[in-house]
């Protein structure tokens, strides 16, 4: 929720969303001539249904105040839409845009009103929205000025020509840094306790309770080699804090998370047991087993076309009578018919005698019926650890969405890791620099009372490079 302030003095209470479809009938209402001449005549539909990101200003009554949308390619045909990187770096080498961090501007409108208000609300919440963003561009004809409005968050940086008919455009552009800028991330210092406890203090108060009131002092102070505390600042006031160590428990991970998607979290050895040795040999034994396979069902054949003998007989009746002996004596029992001692003497010896003559069946039945549990195979990772952890963490909710600012930094402290884990417990509020992780599947054995988030460091890239491949 934000408050704005009319030239007249009238306030209204404010706030972004996504567009929806439902829009569409207000934000043709608040298009005008000036509208169409800096944007050119636009399909709303079709406009909406191809933007990266398109965002409504409300009211406390959910009337449409303004609305913007952005895509990553030109608004208007000044460059091909999968590459006009280069067009606009020659306008300005100090620039350095992407495709990964720069939109477009392809429409703003808005209440006349509190159009000032709404524009830089609305690219607050877009910067705030997407951490990786730093460049907004806009794309008028030179001939127009942008109008009092979006001049005051706009700056030109020259003018480049139309692909299509003879005109020039003039291209301006909006900074990350004037709406809602990176933090600035340094090591920590005893001297910024004062700031953070208050950010601690809003969120939990069990830290202090258990380890002191100056838990925090104290833990800035042991810094070591393994150990690192380091802050987010604006404006020289610490608004941040993480607790970072490179000493982690890869043991008990490995015991209680399927960390097999990222080798264990550890660096590659050449000792390494990655498959079961079963699993090894299952190719090899396949042919063996149809062979077998193949000759026992000869033999059952041979066997049952076998004549059967009149002593074979006889043994057969005797069993069956002694099975029909001991169902009666059973279900007598079960009805509580059976009083007289003789009666248990013969459920007895008719019992022992059927189990002796059919020990070994009832031992192989008993073997199908009750299957023994399958060990699952787990990997065995001897190569040095590549994560360090995340020890302790808070920031204030103003600069939430900015958390992974800290990332940079932390894996700048250790350059020989890889990977950054942090654990939680299993009721913990999803927060914005946990979106970041991979949560780790937990074995099914894990007495672990808590979840595993895991960061690799190539989730720091910013830009990639596609070409064709090669031998």
């Amino acid at each position: 929720m934000s408050v704005l302030t009319s030239p007249r003095g009238k306030v209204e209470v404010v706030h972004c969303r996504r567009t929806e479809s439902q829009d569409i009938y207000c934000i043709k209402s608040l298009i005008r001539k000036f509208t169409c001449k800096l944007f050119g005549k636009l399909n709303i539909i079709y406009l909406l249904e191809k933007a990266n990101l398109a965002v409504t200003l409300c009211n406390d009554k959910e009337e449409i105040m303004a609305q913007a949308t952005f895509l990553d390619y030109p608004n208007w045909n000044v460059a091909k839409q999968d590459d006009w990187v280069s067009v606009f770096r020659e306008l300005d080498s100090d620039i350095a845009c992407t495709p990964l961090n720069t939109l477009f501007m392809h429409l703003f409108v808005a209440v006349d009103e509190y159009s000032v208000g709404c524009c830089k609300e609305i690219l607050r919440t877009v910067y705030k929205a997407v951490p990786e963003l730093h460049f907004v561009f806009l794309i008028v004809p030179s001939y127009m000025s942008l109008g009092s409005t979006l001049i005051t968050v706009f700056d030109q940086v020259g003018n480049i020509p139309c692909l299509t008919y003879e005109e020039d455009f003039a291209v301006h552009i909006c900074h990350r840094h004037s709406h809602y800028p990176q933090l600035h991330v340094r090591k920590a210092r005893v001297e910024d306790h004062d700031d953070l406890m208050p950010i601690f203090m809003r969120y939990d108060t069990i830290l202090k309770e258990t380890y002191g009131e100056y838990f925090l002092a104290e833990l800035i102070e042991a810094q070591d080699e393994e150990n690192h505390a380091v802050v987010c600042e604006v404006e020289g006031t610490a608004v941040g804090f993480m607790s970072v160590c490179s000493r982690v428990n890869m043991q008990l991970l490995h015991e209680c998370f399927d960390l097999g998607p990222f080798h264990g979290l550890c660096f590659p050895h050449p000792d390494d047991v990655l498959e079961s040795p079963q699993e090894l040999s299952v190719q090899r034994s396949q042919d063996a087993e149809l062979r077998s396979s193949n000759q026992g069902s000869q033999k059952i054949v041979e066997e049952s076309q076998e004549p059967v003998f009149p002593d074979t007989m006889e043994n057969i009746q005797e069993n069956i009578a002694k099975e029909a002996a001991s169902e009666e004596a059973l279900t007598a029992v079960q009805s509580g018919n059976v009083s007289e001692p003789e009666d248990i003497e013969k459920l007895s010896d008719v019992s022992t005698g059927y189990a002796q003559d059919h020990h070994v069946s009832s031992r192989s039945l008993a073997s199908l019926l009750l299957p023994e549990e399958p060990v699952h195979f787990r990997p065995i990772y001897r190569g040095a650890s590549a994560a360090f952890c995340i020890q302790l963490f808070c920031i204030d909710e103003k600069y939430e969405a900015r958390s992974l600012d800290f990332m940079n930094f932390v894996f700048s402290l250790f350059s020989d890791k890889n990977f950054c884990v942090i654990s939680l417990p299993h009721l913990t509020p999803e927060f914005i620099l946990i979106q970041n992780f991979v949560k780790m599947v937990p074995f099914s054995t894990c007495t672990l009372e808590q979840d595993l988030y895991v960061f690799h460091r190539a989730g720091l890239l910013k830009n990639v490079c596609l070409g064709r491949s090669s031998q």
